[in-house]
């Protein structure tokens, strides 16, 4: 699954969320017994420890998703728990536009920093965004913030956990190389490369002035002097300089005698 896909999936679950928030609240209190329950559910997810519950799962999962790439399944769960977070404080007559579209940009932000990397810009910028629309949404916003720091301090040591129990499946080994060069495969380091000064050699492929030329079993990438040399030809190392290896064609020094 492309990270695009990956994005798309989160992206469209976080603006569905914020969608049917108001479709929630508004079917309801058209029913009698619909102020009750809604005030039950929305003092239900305000409540302090079940705040800090849904902002951790909220940090966790997009943090994991953007940490793993777990194709929008963690990055979702993420997006629920903020979602539910934001529906109490909603219920709650705590939640305004603004911060619905800091949460929504927030998010939007993060999900490009999957697709675009930016070194980092797009993740910070995602992250006040979205923290700043978890603040402001709350009835107290220095209760929001206590929530939101007790949430991020476990949320990162779990993700930290995480990481140390899976380091092989994080988003890093994908940036790096892991095949390995040996010397059984034909490479040689440029740092062992003195021991060739004299040596003699055959032309793999044709010098115009650089190509390849065996030594032994080891494939070398060589240089002519400035001339053309064809392939198959027997060359002398001249001179190394770093990993530049100057050969030039090894004449018959012997001719055959005409008589």
């Amino acid at each position: 699954m492309s990270k695009l896909h990956r994005a798309g999936s989160v992206g469209a679950a976080s603006l569905m969320l914020c969608a049917l928030m108001p479709g929630i609240a508004g079917a309801a209190a058209s029913s009698a017994a619909g102020p009750t329950a809604i005030s039950a559910l929305g003092g239900f997810l305000t409540h302090p420890v079940v705040t800090t519950l849904l902002l951790m799962i909220g940090i966790v999962g997009i943090g994991l998703e953007l940490l793993f790439w777990t194709s929008g399944l963690l990055g979702t769960a993420g997006v629920l728990g903020f979602g539910l977070y934001f529906l109490g404080n909603y219920l709650a007559g705590g939640v305004g536009s603004l911060d619905i579209g800091l949460f929504v940009l927030g998010v939007i932000l993060l999900l490009l920093e999957l697709i675009i990397p930016s070194f980092g810009i797009l993740g910070i910028a995602g992250t006040i965004s979205l923290f700043s629309g978890v603040i402001l949404a709350a009835e107290s916003p220095q209760a929001a913030a206590l929530s939101l720091a007790i949430a991020f301090v476990i949320g990162l040591v779990l993700l930290l956990l995480i990481v140390k129990k899976f380091p092989q499946r994080g988003i890093w080994n994908r940036l790096i190389l892991k095949e390995e060069l040996t010397s059984e495969q034909g490479f040689v380091s440029s740092s062992f490369k003195l021991h060739l000064i004299g040596q003699t050699g055959t032309s793999l492929t044709p010098l115009r002035p650089s190509g390849t030329a065996l030594f032994g079993e080891d494939r070398i990438d060589v240089v002519t002097e400035g001339g053309f040399i064809t392939a198959g030809k027997s060359v002398r190392v001249v001179h190394v300089e770093g990993s530049r290896v100057v050969v030039h064609e090894e004449k018959d020094e012997h001719p055959a005698q005409i008589d």
